[in-house]
Parts: structure tokens; sequence; C-alpha cells
């Protein structure tokens, strides 16, 4: 059963996204992880010996990332869902941060929409901050020959690959991509991609009003950025199946969980977990061999 005081994670996330937007944006991927944390559980995407973990998990994220307050559950903010997504689609021509503002967006819509909890005003506000923000950066490096880089995707040649999105193609993309292992390891970008592409997904069949193909040229922008790093990469070392131990660092297993509470890497086992095996329920997928899974971790 899932605890009553999940109210409590969500009210925690939308007060995250708030404090993000008055300090550092980035520290919104905690909301974000927590999110996660709490619909996976939700949705049962994982077996129900692992929930006490990933309480824990829970637990542990709000008390290291505490909030100075907490949310002021006041007046309803009119028409939230519509005016987010108005707010995320005049800004669909950047490809800046990676598609955070996609990410962001569609985790908190999604929480909110599974609750009675209200979404005010000050918090449409500090998205619309934060939106702001990533449309503002720069576009975030990338691991070529041992060292971060910043290349801009407006330079670099294009792939030519595009696809209709959905949870099979995505999740093709993904296990497909070739990536050397160092530079995967260096920048997690495919993760980036997986959750990127996964909240791209999600809000063409919830908003499909607002989302057409409008929020795809980023996430195909930085798929044609990687594809072009590859070829600056001068060891050419690809991650084989012998370079991934066989059954670890799999999110329907404790021992996952379990590492999880060590070091979540950002939250990225939380997020990248979730995105994973959301979009293989979507897919009608049952994963059941997480190698290709593992070398976004």
């Amino acid at each position: 059963m899932i605890d009553l005081d999940i109210d409590f994670y969500r009210k925690w996330a939308c007060q995250k996204m708030i404090e993000s937007s008055q300090s550092n944006m980035w520290e919104g991927h905690w909301a974000c992880a927590v999110i996660a944390l709490a619909e996976l559980l939700e949705e049962k995407l994982v077996p129900a010996e692992l929930e006490d973990l990933i309480r824990k998990n829970l637990v542990k994220t709000v008390e290291e990332h505490a909030n100075e307050q907490q949310y002021r559950v006041n007046k309803e903010y009119e028409d939230f869902p519509a005016q987010m997504m108005r707010l995320l689609v005049q800004k669909n021509h950047t490809c800046h941060a990676l598609g955070h503002d996609v990410i962001y967006t569609f985790y908190l819509l999604s929480m909110l929409s599974r609750s009675d909890i209200p979404a005010t005003a000050e918090l449409f506000d500090a998205m619309g901050k934060i939106n702001s923000g990533f449309a503002a950066s720069g576009p975030g490096f990338v691991t070529v020959n041992g060292e971060n880089i910043v290349i801009d995707p407006d330079g670099v040649p294009h792939t030519g690959a595009r696809l209709q999105l959905t949870p099979e193609t995505l999740l093709d993309l993904l296990h497909n991509f070739q990536r050397p292992v160092q530079m995967e390891k260096g920048d997690m970008q495919l993760g980036h991609i997986l959750t990127h592409g996964h909240a791209i997904v999600e809000m063409k069949q919830v908003y499909r009003h607002y989302v057409h193909d409008n929020l795809d040229p980023a996430l195909y922008a930085r798929i044609n950025l990687l594809a072009y790093a590859n070829t600056l990469e001068e060891k050419r070392v690809v991650e084989s199946d012998s370079m991934v131990t066989e059954g670890e660092l799999n999110p329907l297993e404790a021992s996952y969980w379990e590492q999880a509470l060590v070091e979540s890497r950002h939250g990225h086992f939380y997020k990248y977990a979730y995105s994973y095996l959301r979009l293989c329920r979507m897919a009608g997928r049952s994963p059941s061999d997480f190698r290709v899974f593992q070398r976004i971790l």
C-alpha cells in the first residue's frame, strides 16, 4: 500500500522547485528525483518487496536536501497545466540545458495530476523563472577524449535521423545508440536522452493540443551533437557485453536501491529507473536484460 503521506513528498517537490528558482535552478533535480520515486511506488513499477527500500531513498533525499520552508497551499493558479504548456512551447526553439525545461515541466505536471494539491501562482512564477534560466543557459558540456568541452549544437552536421517518438522507438534509440563507454561515464548523456525523450512522449499523449512535434528538435539536436562528438573521440572503445557484469544495477532488484542509498548520482538512479521502467510498461515490454540500461549510470 502507498503511504497516505505521499502528499508530503509532492508538496516537498513543489517547494523545492520554488526554492530552486530563488537560488540554483539545478537543485530542481531533487524535486524530480522525489517525484520519480513516488511515481515508481504509485504505479507499482517495481516489486512490492522493494517498496521499503524506495521509501528509505525518499526519506534520505528530503533530509539531505531539506527545504527552508513548507509549500504554502493557498489559492490555486487558474489553468496551471495549460499555462505551463504554453510557456514551454514558447521556448521550444532552444536546445540548451539538455531539455531540462521539458523534463522539469513533465515531472511537475505528472505529479500534480495525481493529487488534489493546488498549483499556486508562486509555483507558476518559479517554473517560469527556471525555464527562462534554461533557455538562456549554454548547451552543456560533452566528454571528448577525457575532457569536458562545450560544442555548439547549431554548428554540427545533422545525422538526418528522425523518428516518430513513441515508447518503442525511444527505447530502441537508447538500446542502439553507440557511444564509447568512457564518454558516457564522463557525462551521462544517454540518460539525458532517456529522461528528455520520455518527457516528450508522455506530454504528447496528455497535452496533444499543445505538443505535436514542436518539442522534438531539441532532442534531435542533442543526438546530432553526441554523434558528432563520437567522431572526435580518439580512443574508440565501445562498451561490450563483457564490460558489464550481468545482473548488477537492476532497478528490479534490492541491490540497485541499496546502492542508490550510498550514492544516487544526483538523483539519476531514481529518474533513469522511473523513465526506463515506465517506457517499458508503455511499450508492453518486460525488461529482463539490464546491460544496456546499466551503461547510462
